[in-house]
C-alpha cells in the first residue's frame, strides 16, 4: 500500500512537472513567436479631402519612408462646395509638409494653410481667418492645417473639409548624390586623322601641263635692248 501511494505520487509529481515545463514551453512560444512591430516611420502628406455631400478624396498626397517625393496640383467638390489651389505635398523619411495657397469653401475665401513635420514634430499656419458665415466652422491646427465644416438644416455639418494633413517618424531624408559631370570636349593627346588619299600640301598654282611637281619652270628669254652704233636685225 505504502508501494502504491509511493508511485502513485511520483506519478503526479511527473505529471505536474510535466504540465509545469509544457505551461513554460506555451509560454516560451507565445513570447517569442510574433517580435513587437518597430514604431512607424513612414511619413504622409495630402492637401486636401472632404467628407459629406461632395466627396473627395486625399489630393494630391505622398508617402516615403526614405528619399523625399513630392507632388502637386488642385482640386475641388463636382458640387462647387469647395475648391483648393496652388497645392504642394512631399514626405521622406522625418519629414513631411503640406500647403495649400488659396482656399475657398461656399464662396468664401479662408486664405493659405500650410503644415509641417520634422523629426515627430507637427506645426501649423495660415493667412487667412475664418470668415464670417453662419453655415461655415473653421478650426485651425488640432491634427490638420484647417478643418472647415458646412453647416445644413438644423446645425448639422453637412460637409467636412479637411485642409494640410502631414504625419512623419523620427529620421533623416538620405542625401542625394550630384549627378555625374560627363566630359564635353575629345580628351586630348590623340593625333586628328586625315582622309587617306589625299595630298598633304597644297599646289601653288604655278606648275604648268607637262611639268613634273618639283621641276622649275622655264624662264622666257629677255628682250633685247638696242645700243647705239648697232642697226636692229630686221627680216
Amino acid at each position: 500500500m505504502v508501494r502504491t501511494t509511493s508511485r502513485s505520487t511520483r506519478i503526479l509529481a511527473g505529471v505536474s512537472a510535466g504540465g509545469v515545463l509544457a505551461a513554460g514551453a506555451v509560454a516560451l512560444v507565445l513570447s517569442t513567436g510574433s517580435p513587437a512591430s518597430a514604431a512607424g516611420t513612414t511619413s504622409t502628406a495630402y492637401g486636401v479631402s472632404a467628407t459629406g455631400v461632395d466627396p473627395v478624396g486625399a489630393t494630391p498626397s505622398v508617402s516615403s519612408d526614405g528619399a523625399v517625393k513630392t507632388a502637386s496640383g488642385s482640386a475641388a467638390g463636382k458640387a462647387g462646395t469647395f475648391s483648393a489651389s496652388g497645392i504642394t505635398v512631399k514626405a521622406g523619411a522625418g519629414m513631411a509638409e503640406a500647403t495649400v495657397g488659396a482656399l475657398t469653401v461656399g464662396g468664401k475665401s479662408i486664405g493659405s494653410v500650410s503644415a509641417k513635420c520634422a523629426d515627430g514634430k507637427t506645426t501649423y499656419s495660415h493667412s487667412g481667418a475664418a470668415p464670417e458665415a453662419s453655415n461655415l466652422k473653421v478650426s485651425f491646427g488640432g491634427g490638420a492645417g484647417a478643418t472647415v465644416q458646412i453647416i445644413g438644416a438644423g446645425g448639422k455639418a453637412v460637409e467636412t473639409i479637411t485642409v494640410a494633413v502631414v504625419k512623419c517618424g523620427t529620421g533623416t531624408p538620405p542625401t542625394e548624390q550630384p549627378p555625374t559631370q560627363q566630359p564635353t570636349g575629345q580628351p586630348t593627346g590623340q593625333p586628328t586623322q586625315h582622309p587617306t588619299g589625299q595630298p598633304t600640301t597644297k599646289p601653288t598654282g604655278t606648275t604648268k601641263p607637262g611639268q613634273k611637281p618639283g621641276q622649275r619652270p622655264d624662264q622666257p628669254a629677255p628682250k633685247p635692248v638696242p645700243h647705239d652704233g648697232h642697226h636692229p636685225v630686221t627680216g
